[in-house]
């Protein structure tokens, strides 16, 4: 969805471990907000920026016909091989700007997670998302806000990982701040309905919380290219934040979640 400039975190088949864990603690505030929606079996559902599959193969079994695209043909090579014989479900390498043009347009659903606040130009591309969506159908967009990363206790490990990571993607050309401004840019491409939710999920089990380790290694490129740290430093920090999710009785958040959805009119 972003180009290497502004997407700041390290994808593909050599981030495998970070993306099935991030899916994985996502997931249930995912399961919550679709299962909010009023989907009918047989709808076309487009995930963009579909990563490893997972939240396409987990759709498919609700009735949906999904596809789900990714412009990493790695990545998507990756998703076809995982989902192996899952009903109504395809991939495709394609790119944000490419929905709404033949083939890629008329869905019932169009969703996304963790894309926009990757992007230079956040708004173009939610408007390029809603002209995937058929009219009356349904926009759904999640992005996290890295900013709102909490712990107990309070660890200067995770403060700085959370500063590094805004920093880097600010200085990338990524927009961190976005999801904050998600309902307005709904508004102003004539959608409807739109409402707006923020969830805070909370973070448990050593396995969970390590995702801020992975994402801190995974960081390194560009908190190394803007000279924000060095690599003893970020080397100091993944260790940290490794013995953090490891203590017993410490628990963290992911990043506040903003959950949108918003009809095209018509």
């Amino acid at each position: 969805m972003a180009d290497d400039a502004t997407y700041i975190i390290q994808s593909g088949s050599a981030a495998a471990h970070r993306l099935d864990t991030l899916a994985r603690v996502c997931w249930p505030s995912t399961e919550a907000f679709l299962r909010r929606q009023s989907f009918q079996p047989g709808q076309r559902f487009l995930d963009v920026g579909c990563g490893s599959g997972d939240v396409s193969t987990r759709v498919a079994p609700m009735g949906m016909k999904v596809t789900g695209i990714d412009v990493n043909p790695e990545v998507v090579a990756f998703a076809t091989q995982r989902a192996g014989d899952t009903a109504d479900v395809e991939f495709r390498a394609a790119g944000i700007d490419d929905v709404g043009t033949p083939g890629l347009d008329g869905f019932d659903v169009v969703y996304t997670r963790c894309v926009l606040s990757h992007l230079p130009d956040p708004a173009a591309a939610m408007a390029s998302l809603m002209s995937g969506v058929r009219p009356g159908g349904t926009l759904l967009i999640e992005d996290v806000e890295v900013g709102g990363v909490w712990s107990a206790p309070r660890h200067p490990a995770i403060d700085r990982y959370r500063e590094l990571y805004v920093t880097a993607a600010a200085a990338s050309g990524a927009s961190p701040w976005v999801a904050a401004e998600f309902g307005p840019m709904a508004a102003s491409l004539g959608a409807i309905d739109v409402h707006v939710d923020m969830m805070l999920p909370v973070l448990r089990e050593p396995g969970d919380q390590m995702i801020h380790a992975l994402t801190m290694d995974a960081i390194a490129g560009p908190v190394l290219t803007h000279q924000l740290a060095d690599t003893d430093e970020i080397a100091e920090l993944v260790q940290q934040l490794t013995a953090f999710a490891h203590t017993p009785g410490n628990i963290c958040t992911l990043p506040r979640m903003v959950q949108l959805t918003a009809r095209r009119a018509g």
